[in-house]
């Protein structure tokens, strides 16, 4: 599975430096790629839990909303432990749970554009669909509460 965020958009965002400082753990001034891995790896989990409430995971294309947020919470994750963590990761981590919980209850969407999609049907005639991937599947959890 693609993850929502890469190195490469953590590098776009906060710049080369910063991965350095919290992933560079043999201290040989390269960030170590199995560090940013497990980064992203737990951000994608924790992504996939929120959102799975509402729409069916992975989430693809991956709306920027949700890379922002993976991103962010990668970063923190990998800080973890590391003298580089500062207090401006946890808040925006804090922010990304908060906007995923957002999404998770349906208060804020995706902004993902439809998608349409064009095939044929049985008689070989052109059929165009089109779907809206900001609508959340059907049906609700099953409520086990007593009654």
């Amino acid at each position: 599975m693609m993850g929502y965020a890469s190195k490469e958009d953590i590098d776009d965002l906060y710049g080369t430096d910063l991965l350095v400082r919290i992933a560079d753990y043999d201290r040989d001034g390269v960030p170590d790629p199995l560090v940013i891995q497990r980064g992203l790896d737990g951000a994608d989990e924790i992504c996939d839990a929120y959102l799975s409430s509402q729409y069916t995971v992975p989430v693809v294309p991956t709306p920027g909303i949700v890379k922002n947020c993976a991103i962010d919470i990668a970063v923190y994750k990998i800080a973890l432990g590391r003298t580089g963590r500062t207090d401006e990761m946890r808040v925006r981590y804090e922010d990304a749970l908060a906007i995923l919980e957002k999404i998770s209850t349906g208060k804020v969407g995706l902004g993902l554009p439809p998608v349409t999609t064009t095939g044929t049907d049985a008689n070989g005639n052109p059929v165009i669909t089109t779907t809206n991937p900001n609508v959340t599947r059907g049906g609700r959890s099953f409520d086990c509460g007593r009654a």
